[in-house]
């Protein structure tokens, strides 16, 4: 019984500092992220952080997966019948998120540079474009899985190519899907 409610407790504290952590990241970006300074504003040691996250890394790596919860859980819940619209959907939080991270001097290919492709919040990502190109293109011989992998990574390039050099982003969901969709649509 003690065991368990010692792993509550630390599910609890791990979730709150989260918490803080994700309102400071957002506030200051990782390059200028201390965590003496997270536990300076929490009141706790640097110590009970780095007992729970083990490294600025993996407790940004923790933020990061927050971030991608929060992404899919939009998806979710702002998901329609019509797969275009949704695909259009993905692309604006997608892209959302690389321009915020963008303007809070966040290192932009931080993003890219940690292993998350693992975890199962991708895979339920992944599921999400996967259900769109279902519904676009049913009963044919298509991977699925292949198709939505191309259409992630060409919006991948698109915040890239912004990252490398900065361009007016006021049509970028339509640029994206016109792109992939003559591509994929060109006989």
């Amino acid at each position: 019984m003690k065991n368990k409610i010692n792993e509550e407790l630390i599910k609890v504290k791990k979730d709150l500092y989260l918490k803080a952590a994700t309102e400071y990241f957002d506030r200051y970006g990782y390059k200028s992220f201390k965590i003496s300074h997270l536990a300076k504003e929490l009141e706790i040691s640097v110590g009970t952080i780095y007992n729970l996250f083990t490294s600025k890394e993996n407790l940004y790596l923790e933020y990061l997966i927050s971030k991608l919860q929060n992404f899919l859980d939009t998806l979710k819940s702002k998901e329609t019948n019509n797969p275009k619209e949704n695909l259009e959907l993905y692309l604006s939080c997608k892209y959302e998120i690389f321009i915020q991270i963008d303007d809070n001097t966040t290192d932009p290919y931080f993003f890219h540079k940690l292993d998350i492709s693992n975890h199962p919040i991708v895979d339920e990502i992944y599921e999400f474009l996967i259900r769109q190109f279902k519904q676009l293109y049913p009963n044919k011989n298509i991977n699925y899985k292949h198709l939505s992998t191309l259409f992630k990574k060409l919006s991948d390039g698109f915040i890239e190519s912004y990252l490398i050099e900065k361009y007016d982003t006021k049509n970028i969901i339509n640029d994206t899907i016109e792109l992939f969709f003559y591509g994929l649509e060109k006989k």
